[in-house]
């Protein structure tokens, strides 16, 4: 079903949708970066690789997008732990693990441990290809896990290691690996994402434009329009998301055809419990009258229908 602000604009579907489907994923530079050097890692059996970043850069998006390709480009057999602050030892990280690849864990710690190396080495004899494991929020991590993880990547053969982890935290990750420097020595790529550029910001808005079915994607946003949603984000990608988001839906609902900077900062007090926004309009201001608020009529139109539901015996 296709929202209302989305058809406004010609669109087939929303474009600032927030699940992690590969298909919305823009990549800036930097990640593209990433992604090359970890797949160098993984094919010369490096053993670990580190991603960081802070609050919503996208690392999560990054994961399921590289799962994605490399088992369908390569059939390198990935997997993820995601819910990382449930893992509260060793035994809890090796049961995870093995549910992660789908294999029914022993009830010990020590077994575990033979099960893990066993199907390792069975996946080597049979295909040789690489087996991945992407730790998401790694930050959140019990520190009685480092070692294992340790212990994990010393899982080897004569000539390779024989399980491929991809480490994807906050910034504040390097503070618990300072305390495991046998572990961080082991880190073979290292990747730190900063914020986008305000070039890499347009290119994300301009993309999900295009795959969201826009057939002239430059059409719908004024370039005034961007740069405020940069300003206001900072670069960061969720943020530039979110408040486009909500840009886009104050131009519906005042019936305009094209986003323009008041849309934009409209949007951003309607997020103002959000206290990272802090919006500064300057003279732009005066463009929030409230002539500008005239309701879209479809929009008036479904609210209409929305009580007559409601209101019906």
């Amino acid at each position: 079903m296709v929202t209302e602000y989305a058809a406004h604009f010609g669109l087939k579907e929303a474009p600032f949708r927030r699940n992690q489907h590969p298909k919305w994923l823009y990549l800036s530079g930097q990640q593209k970066e990433a992604i090359i050097k970890t797949r160098w890692m993984v094919e010369e059996c490096g053993g670990l690789a580190l991603w960081r970043a802070d609050v919503g850069h996208g690392k999560s998006s990054l994961i399921e997008y590289v799962m994605t390709a490399w088992r369908k480009q390569f059939g390198w057999n990935c997997a993820k732990l995601q819910n990382t602050g449930t893992i509260s030892g060793p035994h809890t990280l090796l049961k995870e693990v093995l549910a992660a690849f789908g294999i029914e864990s022993a009830n010990t710690t020590r077994k575990m441990v033979v099960q893990l190396e066993t199907w390792l080495l069975e996946q080597q004899l049979e295909s040789e290809k690489p087996v991945v494991l992407f730790i998401d929020e790694a930050q959140s991590l019990n520190s009685r896990v480092f070692p294992v993880i340790r212990d994990l990547i010393n899982l080897q053969t004569r000539d390779r290691i024989l399980l491929q982890i991809v480490l994807a935290g906050q910034l504040t990750v390097d503070r618990k690996l300072k305390n495991f420097p046998a572990l961080r020595s082991r880190i073979a790529s290292a990747t730190t994402f900063q914020p986008f550029t305000h070039e890499e910001c347009d290119g994300m808005l301009l993309y999900r434009f295009e795959r969201a079915g826009a057939h002239d994607p430059f059409r719908i946003m004024t370039g005034r329009a961007n740069r405020a949603i940069y300003d206001a984000s900072q670069g960061v990608p969720r943020d530039i998301i979110t408040i486009a988001d909500a840009a886009m839906k104050e131009a519906f609902l005042r019936n305009a055809r094209v986003i323009d900077v008041e849309h934009v900062h409209q949007g951003v007090l309607s997020l103002e419990g959000r206290s990272d926004y802090v919006p500064d309009f300057g003279e732009d201001v005066a463009a929030l009258t409230p002539a500008a608020s005239a309701m879209n009529r479809a929009a008036l139109d479904t609210l209409r229908q929305m009580r007559d539901f409601a209101c019906a015996g």
